[in-house]
């Protein structure tokens, strides 16, 4: 009996530990932004609003533009050639077909700031470099991997007789592809579609190799632009107050778009996750 009690208290201690991890520059972010001079501390002291009106300004309504076409054109890139790259390595056998999806899976360990340099020379040379679409494009090229894996196990999950059955009644293979397929699919590519519109909307590093014009910059550079002040004294100090009111501004487009597509996240994770 003892023992079960230890257990339990361990267990609540863990789980304690790690809701302090992650739940501790969250308050902080939120208490910071309402407050007149922030430091590196949460306190709960000397409120106010003066923050945010620094922040609904032009530039920061061109970052969120930036970043909404980044986000929602990687999202979309992604979830087309996840689909329709997926269908081949669900329904056909054809040669080098477990070798691509183990250079499918090798791709996704490779970290962008080892490949730097040639990504920027391949944006330059295709005259993508400077450009939200060239973003967009990285970072979809990054999310495609799992996404044809995930889209893969769900068409696989689908059985063939629903598309033998189609094509009985005269269907063509593209027409059973949008029409039975596709829409069996739906929860997956949700998911797709969640974790690649919030790479988009929190890519940093990307933007950060392509993009070299001010009225270019989504909000993940602009958050630091604006949040960091030149003194008289010729060093840089950084406004912490103006800083957390844009991450405030930075949150909401991730979590809307996660209460909107929370429903097939949990269907499309099971659904992925169990042979049917």
């Amino acid at each position: 009996m003892l023992k079960r009690y230890l257990s339990v208290a361990l267990n609540h201690l863990v789980f304690l530990a790690i809701a302090t991890y992650f739940l501790a520059p969250l308050t902080w972010l939120f208490t910071s932004a309402f407050r007149e001079n922030p430091s590196v501390w949460v306190e709960f002291k000397g409120f106010t609003l003066e923050n945010f009106p620094k922040v609904f300004t032009g530039e920061t309504a061109i970052w969120v533009r930036n970043s909404l076409f980044i986000a929602l054109t990687t999202a979309i890139i992604a979830i087309g050639c996840s689909f329709l790259a997926a269908y081949p390595f669900a329904r056909f056998e054809f040669r080098g077909k477990t070798l691509s999806l183990f250079l499918l899976v090798l791709s996704m360990t490779i970290p962008l700031s080892a490949v730097m340099l040639p990504t920027f020379s391949l944006a330059r040379f295709l005259r993508l470099h400077n450009t939200l679409f060239g973003v967009a494009l990285v970072i979809a090229a990054r999310q495609i991997p799992m996404g044809i894996w995930v889209t893969k196990e769900f068409i696989t999950s689908i059985p063939i007789e629903l598309e033998e059955a189609a094509w009985v009644d005269g269907a063509s293979r593209w027409t059973t592809i949008r029409r039975v397929i596709l829409p069996l699919c739906g929860p997956g590519l949700a998911v797709i579609g969640l974790m690649s519109f919030v790479a988009g909307w929190g890519d940093f590093t990307t933007n950060l190799i392509l993009i070299n014009s001010e009225k270019l910059y989504p909000i993940s550079m602009g958050l630091y632009r604006a949040s960091i002040e030149a003194t008289s004294w010729g060093y840089v100090s950084v406004d912490y107050g103006v800083m957390c009111a844009i991450g405030l501004l930075y949150l909401i487009p991730p979590m809307l778009a996660f209460l909107f597509t929370h429903r097939y996240l949990v269907k499309g994770m099971v659904l992925g996750a169990v042979k049917q």
